[in-house]
C-alpha cells in the first residue's frame, strides 16, 4: 500500500460553511443595515432574495416611517385561476367600463378564508412555513371538483357562494391556519367561517343591477375548468382605508412638497383628500418610495387597492402540491420557532422549505430588434422615391413594392422608414425560427414601438410564427429609441393606429398607452439614465399587468432597446452614455435577446430560441458595366 502523503490543502473552515449557509437577514445585516429595515425589507419583498429586498430598502431611502415600528397586515384568500380566472378579469373590465366602479374593484377575485391580522416582520416567513404544513395535512381531502358555485344576487350583492363540500374544506384551512398562527406566533387571527363567497359586484347603484346581472350570464360561465390556490398577501399599515392610484404620468416635483410620479408606481390616496381637492392635486403617499407629497391626479387613474399588496405564498388546491424535502431557514419544533441550525433534527415537528414556487409560473420575454430599414440602406430616398405628383415608384428590388397612406405623404416618411424587403424577410426568418422553437401558443402578449420600422417588423414576425391574425399589436411610445438622439431633429411623425390598421396591421386599437406622445414631448432631452428609467418603467408595468393571464411576451423596438429593457431586470445599473453608444453598435437587425423569470421576478438571460441571422453586403449592381472594357494588364 502507498504511504499516506501529508496533507497540505487546508480544510474547510467554519468561516466558509458559514457563508454556506447564511440567511437573507445574516447577509442583509452583513451589509450594514440595520435588523428593523432588514425585516422590514424582508417581508415587504414576500422574502424573495437579498436583491429585492436591498433594492426596497434604497427605494425607500426617504421614507420617513422606515424605522417605525407599525406591522404589515395579512390576509389569506382562495383565488381562482385558469380560464375561470380570464372570465373574471372580462367581467371586471367590462363592468367598470359600462357600469363604473363598485366595491368589488378594489379587490382580485378572492374568497376571503382569514381576515386581516397584524404580525411582526419578523415572523414573515414562519406564516408561510405554517401555511405550507396546513395545507400538507389537508391535501388529501382536495380536489377541484369540489368547488361548486352558486350564483346569487340582490340589491346590493353579486356574486357566488360556495357549495357545502367546498366550503367544508377551505373552513378546515381557515381555522388550522389560524390556530396555528395564535398558537405559535401570539397573534389572534379569526378565521372566516360564515358563507364562503366570491364577490363579482357590491355598492354599485341600483340602476345597474339588470345590466351587471346581464354582463354576469354573457361573460361568466362556473363550468370552465379552474385550479384553485390559497394565497397568502400582506399590505403596509398605511394603505388601510386608502384609496389606490396607479401612475399613467411622469411628474418631477417641481417645488418641494410635491411628489415625484414614476409610470407604473402606485399612490395611496385618503377618499377626503379626493374629495376636498379643489385644483386636481392630492396628497398621497408612494408606494414605490413611500414618500408623501402632493401630486396631479389627472396623472393618475383609480386601480385596485390589492395591486400594492405584496404575494408571500400561492398554493395551488390539487394533488399537485406536496410537501418538499428541502430544508429551509426556520422550522417549528415543540410549538416554538426556532432557528433550524440551532434545532435539534429529533424533536423537530416539520420542517418545509420556505419557497414560492408555487406562485407565478415562469414566463419568458423575447426582445428584438427591427430588420434592415430602407433609409440605413438607401440614404435620402424620399426624393429618389417619389415623382413630381408624389406616387411612388420603386427603384430597387430591395425597396418595398409599395408603401403605406399617411399624413404629411411622403415626407413623413423621412423620419419615420419601412423596412426594405430584406428586412421583412429578417423578420419573417426570425418568426419561422420561433415557430420551429414551439413558441407559436406561448407568445401571448405583444409590445412595439411605434416606428413603422418596428410595427413591420413585429408584423412579420409573428406571421412567421402563424399568429398575426390572433394576436394583437400593442403600440407603445415608450418603447421608442433614445430621445437624446432627437433633441434637435424632434420626435418622427409617426402613423397613428388607425392608419396602421388601415396598412393591414392588426393593431390593438384600445391598448392605452403606458407613455403617451405628448409626455415623450416634454422629455426630448432625456438623459441615457432617464432613458434607461423609461424603459424600467415600462417593462416593469408589462409584467405586472401580464403575471395572471399567462404566456410569453414579445418587444419589438430597437437596437438599444435589447439592453435598456433587460438590463433594469437583471438589478444592473444604467450603462454610461459613452458605452451605452459603444453596445448599440454591437447589435444586428433582428437580433434578439430572451430572457425568463423563476416566477418571482428575478429575470436572466437564457439562449435565444432561434439562431442569430447572418447576411452579406450586396453592393448596387450596374449592368452597364458589362459595356465596359476592363484594363487587362497585372495589378
Amino acid at each position: 500500500m502507498a504511504m499516506l502523503p501529508p496533507r497540505k490543502t487546508k480544510s474547510i473552515s467554519s468561516e466558509s460553511i458559514s457563508k454556506q449557509t447564511t440567511t437573507p437577514l445574516q447577509i442583509l445585516l452583513q451589509m450594514g443595515f440595520p435588523p428593523n429595515r432588514a425585516e422590514k425589507a424582508l417581508a415587504a419583498t414576500g422574502n424573495r432574495g437579498v436583491q429585492l429586498a436591498a433594492d426596497w430598502l434604497l427605494a425607500h431611502v426617504n421614507d420617513t416611517t422606515l424605522d417605525s415600528s407599525s406591522f404589515r397586515e395579512y390576509i389569506l384568500y382562495a383565488c381562482p385561476s385558469g380560464s375561470f380566472m380570464e372570465e373574471l378579469e372580462t367581467f371586471w373590465n367590462k363592468s367598470a367600463s359600462i357600469c363604473g366602479r363598485n366595491g368589488a374593484h378594489n379587490f382580485l377575485p378572492h374568497i376571503t378564508l382569514v381576515s386581516f391580522f397584524q404580525v411582526p416582520d419578523e415572523f414573515a416567513d414562519v406564516l408561510v412555513t405554517l401555511l405550507k404544513n396546513v395545507i400538507d395535512k389537508l391535501i388529501q381531502e382536495m380536489t377541484t371538483n369540489s368547488f361548486h358555485l352558486e350564483s346569487y344576487a340582490s340589491s346590493n350583492f353579486m356574486g357566488f357562494f360556495l357549495g357545502d363540500q367546498g366550503s367544508s374544506i377551505l373552513k378546515k384551512i381557515a381555522i388550522l391556519f389560524a390556530e396555528r398562527v395564535t398558537e405559535l406566533v401570539k397573534v389572534q387571527v379569526d378565521p372566516h367561517i360564515k358563507s364562503l363567497h366570491l364577490t363579482l359586484a357590491y355598492q354599485f347603484d341600483i340602476n345597474q343591477k339588470d345590466t351587471l346581472k346581464s354582463l354576469i350570464k354573457s361573460t361568466i360561465d362556473t363550468s370552465v375548468p379552474c385550479l384553485w390556490e390559497v394565497k397568502l398577501y400582506s399590505r403596509e399599515s398605511r394603505a388601510v382605508n386608502k384609496q389606490v392610484y396607479k401612475v399613467i404620468f411622469a411628474h418631477i416635483p417641481q417645488v418641494t412638497d410635491e411628489l415625484e410620479l414614476r409610470i407604473g408606481d402606485y399612490i395611496y390616496v385618503s377618499k377626503e383628500s379626493v374629495e376636498n381637492s379643489v385644483d386636481g392635486w392630492a396628497e398621497g403617499t408612494s408606494w414605490l418610495t413611500g414618500c408623501t407629497g402632493f401630486f396631479p391626479l389627472c396623472y393618475t387613474e383609480r386601480t385596485a387597492e390589492s395591486d400594492t399588496w405584496t404575494l408571500h405564498c400561492s398554493l395551488p388546491l390539487d394533488n399537485s402540491y406536496h410537501q418538499t424535502t428541502n430544508i429551509s431557514n426556520v422550522c417549528v419544533t415543540d410549538g416554538k420557532v426556532v432557528d433550524k441550525h440551532s434545532a435539534g433534527h429529533d424533536s423537530v415537528d416539520f420542517i418545509l422549505h420556505l419557497d414560492s414556487s408555487k406562485g407565478p409560473k415562469p414566463r419568458k420575454i423575447y426582445i428584438c430588434r427591427h430588420g434592415e430599414r430602407v433609409d440605413f440602406t438607401f440614404g435620402t430616398w424620399v426624393p429618389y422615391s417619389f415623382d413630381s405628383d408624389g406616387k411612388y415608384v420603386r427603384k430597387d428590388l430591395n425597396m418595398p413594392p409599395n408603401v403605406p397612406q399617411r399624413r404629411d405623404f411622403p415626407n413623413s416618411f423621412q423620419t419615420d422608414c419601412p423596412l426594405t424587403c430584406v428586412g421583412e424577410h429578417q423578420a419573417k426568418l426570425t418568426g419561422w425560427g420561433m415557430k420551429a422553437a414551439h413558441l407559436t401558443k406561448a407568445i401571448k402578449h405583444v409590445y412595439c414601438s411605434p416606428s413603422l420600422r418596428c410595427v413591420q417588423t413585429c408584423h412579420n414576425i409573428l406571421a412567421g410564427l402563424d399568429i398575426e391574425k390572433h394576436v394583437m399589436i400593442c403600440v407603445e411610445p415608450g418603447l421608442f429609441e433614445w430621445l437624446g438622439w432627437y433633441n434637435r431633429s424632434g420626435l418622427p411623425d409617426w402613423m397613428t393606429n388607425e392608419e396602421l390598421i388601415a396598412a393591414g396591421y392588426n393593431i390593438n386599437s384600445k391598448y392605452s398607452p403606458l407613455v403617451p406622445l405628448p409626455l415623450l414631448l416634454e422629455n426630448v432631452s432625456e438623459t441615457v439614465e432617464q432613458y434607461y428609467m423609461r424603459c424600467d418603467e415600462v417593462v416593469q408595468a408589462f409584467i405586472k399587468s401580464t403575471e395572471n393571464k399567462g404566456g410569453d411576451m414579445l418587444l419589438v423596438a430597437h437596437a438599444c432597446s435589447l439592453d435598456s429593457l433587460s438590463r433594469p431586470l437583471l438589478h444592473k445599473a444604467p450603462r454610461s452614455k459613452q458605452n451605452f453608444i459603444k453596445m448599440v453598435k454591437h447589435i444586428p437587425y433582428c437580433g434578439l435577446v430572451a430572457l425568463t423569470t423563476d416566477g418571482i421576478n428575478n429575470w436572466s438571460f437564457v439562449e435565444p430560441p432561434v439562431p442569430p441571422l447572418t447576411n452579406s453586403i450586396n453592393k448596387r449592381f450596374n449592368w452597364n458595366i458589362l459595356s465596359t472594357d476592363f484594363d487587362e494588364s497585372p495589378s
